[in-house]
């Protein structure tokens, strides 16, 4: 245990520290991060579309009309629908203030190119017969979550050389006196058309090849394979909260790091599932980034059964009143107090259970999700924040997620129980000590 905690600090932690800092790495997390709260937005008119209750529909159409139901759900198609182009603009504006150059003008430049190597063409059937209709720029497709992969590389890319040019002096400089909003923007003039027209270049690259343009390419060599080898299966699952929970273990906010990377490949599998419900068939899909959400109860190491251990059963005063003070953020998925405050973090004893907890529940749900035991998620995305129980329940639309994590909470505090009681013995003897001593000084005193 020794040479692992050693390991821990001495190699794990500086390279994760690094990679947590990388600047591409931490524009894609910051960009997703920036964009969720609307994606939360359109969840919740996919909730009111589709609200798990018996019925719902019919009342829908009663009350409103036969229409209603593809109007409410407008909010969702600007939102999860059109993606990419918020996700392009908000990589390419996080990377750009990383360069701290203009990032205004980056962000427009990302969609612009986005939209060069996107099609705007889209295909419509009258009697049968297909017919294709230019100038069109769709409503989902590439550019909802399938054109996330070619988003990111776009931003990443566009903003790169954006910032070249504008390092390199390669700009058109505007004489003193004219106002600063001014003079960025025909900075970005000789930028932005050498990328318009790389971009413009690599669009007509990809016509001539069976791909025809580069969101084929991409999802068939990239995406596909990564869906299939690594975000959708159990063995990619426990990969995944085994690198969540051993960055926790050093203090790193894993759920940052790991999600950040593994995220555009998630929410293709959500959309899919959205499908799914929206054509009245079976969700495809177990592993979606709401699977994990509901792994996460109490926050990453699944911690809202450590604080119902501290609370109910540790003999420690100072455990007792640290379980209290948790209480109310452990309900909101909130974990620093046990994570520094036990501390969990570090501490030999406590990082094992905080890796064996979230893949013992993480095996439990796959398993009862892949048997249709307990229903899928359905890829509405809700606040991170909602307390368990509830959270499986809005996650899978059925009172079977909410058992579920009934059923978590319970695995995770057996498999903590033990290791909880050697730290608290201990706590319990050190305060015993401290009270021996105090008595003594005072009788000294005396």
């Amino acid at each position: 245990m020794k040479k692992f905690q050693d390991f821990l600090e001495k190699k794990f932690a500086p390279f994760a520290i690094k990679l947590a800092g990388q600047r591409h790495l931490a524009a894609i997390r910051d960009g997703f991060i920036s964009f969720m709260p609307f994606l939360i937005i359109g969840s919740i008119f996919i909730i009111i579309q589709d609200f798990p209750a018996p019925g719902w529909q019919e009342l829908q159409t009663q009350l409103f009309g036969e229409g209603f139901n593809q109007f409410i759900i407008l909010p969702k198609r600007v939102t999860y629908d059109l993606m990419s182009l918020y996700i392009v603009a908000a990589i390419s504006y996080k990377l750009a203030k990383s360069y701290r150059i203009d990032a205004f003008s980056a962000a427009m430049i990302g969609i612009s190119s986005f939209i060069l190597l996107t099609p705007i063409t889209t295909t419509i059937t009258i009697d049968e017969v297909e017919h294709i209709v230019p100038k069109v720029i769709t409503v989902g497709g590439w550019y909802g979550t399938n054109g996330i992969l070619v988003a990111i590389i776009t931003a990443l890319i566009a903003t790169e050389m954006f910032n070249f040019f504008i390092k390199k002096g390669i700009t058109i400089k505007m004489p003193e006196g004219v106002p600063p909003a001014v003079s960025r923007a025909f900075a970005a003039l000789v930028p932005g058309l050498i990328i318009i027209v790389t971009m413009l270049l690599v669009r007509l690259l990809f016509l001539q090849t069976s791909y025809q343009y580069i969101h084929e390419f991409i999802y068939q060599i990239v995406s596909v394979p990564m869906q299939g080898m690594i975000a959708n299966n159990l063995g990619g699952a426990i990969g995944t909260v085994f690198a969540i929970s051993l960055l926790w273990c050093i203090g790193l906010n894993g759920g940052t790091i790991v999600n950040g990377i593994m995220r555009p490949f998630w929410v293709p599998l959500q959309e899919a599932n959205l499908a799914a419900i929206e054509a009245g068939k079976q969700i495809p899909n177990i592993i979606t980034e709401q699977f994990f959400d509901m792994v996460w109860i109490g926050g990453a190491g699944a911690t809202l059964a450590v604080v119902l251990i501290l609370i109910f059963k540790a003999k420690s005063k100072q455990y007792r009143e640290l379980g209290k003070m948790s209480l109310a953020p452990g309900i909101f998925n909130i974990n620093e107090p046990i994570m520094f405050g036990l501390p969990v973090v570090l501490n030999p004893v406590g990082i094992i259970p905080l890796i064996l907890g979230p893949i013992a529940i993480t095996i439990v749900n796959y398993v009862s999700m892949a048997l249709n035991i307990v229903a899928r998620p359905t890829g509405v995305i809700i606040p991170w924040t909602t307390p368990p129980v509830l959270q499986g329940f809005l996650i899978t639309g059925h009172i079977s997620g909410a058992i579920l994590q009934i059923v978590d909470i319970l695995i995770v505090a057996l498999i903590w129980w033990p290791f909880i009681s050697i730290m608290d013995k201990r706590k319990v003897a050190e305060e015993a000590e401290i009270t021996t001593n105090n008595y003594n000084n005072k009788s000294v005193k005396a």
